[in-house]
């Protein structure tokens, strides 16, 4: 038999490597001439003598190296496809927003100024479980690449927690000498966690094999990609290096006491102690999820990208909070403001589960005294954030006092400086006094 040109879709890519293993795998086929592999359209065009060459061998050769030759997807397949990942991501977004999950992931532990190397370093063992759960899809991505090339997940999980070491402390440094040039707006900061959210939404769905969003993720060219990585597999370590750049909140907090010790090296000092914390559950947890062969790589890479779906969902509804869109809090309890003196006065209580909705009228000035308990205070609570009146108020131990006035009626939102807590300001029509 002849050999005819074939176009098969191809599963299981999930980065541009994906090609040259592919082509490696069917490089001296007798049957086959690969002609081109595509990892943005997810296809193998080749010419093939199914005699040669039947198609079932073919498929075993590529299934032994965790890849699948797929038919054609009909319309209504992929309707139904898309469908799916709608309903998933609405879920997702709702599972953010309405209920206290985020609360819970908030609450992590502060630094306070003098505190010794090795307190450092613990609390960055305390917070490590909150980077499992907010960077453990991409250390989970790495350890089953690895897996699925055949490699071990050892030295990927060493190379990315390697670059994660020192990007923390390189930026810690830069925190500590120049000070205020890493502080950002809210603004700035919410488009910032806007693009990491959007890109890993990509990321996300590419290891679950929406390859039709391929074109959108950004690729090195091939020359510059190969002298990133030389001839090892390094990509695990330049991930990490990225690393330091996610809008993480135990990072940012770590880096904002970093920026207050002054000094490059006092506040490199300060990230290497915290990152050190953080490597024996993320290594742990690395090798533990990549310790497998490449039968189990597909699963693995699934369960990748479901986890790092939902990161970017709950990074995306942490932007849009911080952007001033207002998502229901589901709180039955409303404040009511009390006017004395032509001033609205209003008490709260800090609790570390989130932030009380409260009720004042336009055009009154307000006095809100947030009363907050030190072990009340978190990582994330500790600074409110009101973007439509262009606040940001930092919250100490004992009583903390918000002035200002809404002229319109309408919600304003607020939120924590992550954006993961949030609240409502309710702004009323004034009243008017009997008699007048």
């Amino acid at each position: 038999m002849a050999e005819r040109e074939t176009t098969w879709r191809v599963a299981g890519m999930y980065c541009p490597n994906c090609e040259q293993r592919i082509r490696k795998t069917l490089g001296n086929t007798d049957g086959i001439t690969v002609r081109s592999v595509s990892y943005q359209s997810g296809t193998l065009n080749a010419l093939w003598d199914a005699e040669l060459l039947p198609e079932q061998q073919l498929r075993a050769m590529l299934s032994e190296e965790g890849y699948q030759l797929k038919g054609r997807e009909s319309r209504l397949t992929k309707l139904l496809n898309l469908a799916g990942l709608l309903l998933s991501l609405t879920g997702l977004f709702l599972l953010f927003t309405h209920t206290p999950i985020k609360a819970i992931l908030s609450h992590f532990p502060t630094a306070e100024a003098g505190m010794s190397g090795l307190a450092l370093f613990t609390l960055g063992l305390l917070t490590s479980l909150h980077c499992v759960g907010m960077c453990g899809g991409i250390n989970l991505a790495q350890s089953s690449a690895s897996a699925q090339a055949g490699k071990g997940v050892t030295g990927a999980n060493l190379q990315y927690n390697l670059g994660r070491v020192l990007s923390y402390t390189v930026i810690g440094g830069l925190a500590g000498a120049l000070g205020s040039i890493l502080t950002v707006r809210t603004g700035l900061q919410a488009m910032i966690q806007l693009l990491a959210a959007l890109m890993m939404l990509l990321m996300g769905l590419n290891l679950l094999d929406f390859s039709f969003l391929r074109g959108a993720l950004p690729r090195l060219p091939e020359g510059l990609r190969q002298k990133l990585l030389g001839k090892g597999n390094r990509s695990s370590f330049w991930i990490g290096l990225a690393n330091g750049l996610m809008p993480c909140g135990p990072l940012q907090a770590m880096q904002l006491y970093a920026l207050a010790t002054e000094s490059f090296w006092r506040g490199a000092l300060v990230m290497l102690l915290f990152s050190l914390g953080t490597v024996p559950l993320m290594l742990g947890f690395g090798l533990l999820s990549g310790g497998l062969n490449k039968r189990y790589a597909k699963p693995m890479r699934l369960t990748s990208g479901a986890i790092v779906l939902v990161m970017a969902v709950s990074m995306l509804t942490n932007s849009l909070s911080l952007a001033g869109v207002n998502f229901q809090t589901g709180k039955t309890a409303v404040q009511s403001a009390a006017v004395a003196d032509g001033v609205q006065q209003i008490t709260s209580e800090l609790d570390w589960r989130g932030y009380p909705d409260i009720t004042v009228e336009a055009g009154k000035p307000v006095r809100w005294v947030i009363s907050a308990e030190a072990n009340k205070i978190t990582g994330c609570n500790n600074e409110i954030v009101i973007p439509a009146l262009n606040l940001r108020i930092p919250l100490k131990a004992g009583e903390n006092i918000i002035e200002f006035q809404a002229d319109e009626p309408g919600v304003i939102p607020y939120t924590c400086w992550m954006g993961m807590l949030h609240g409502t300001i309710t702004v009323v029509e004034p009243t008017v006094a009997a008699g007048q």
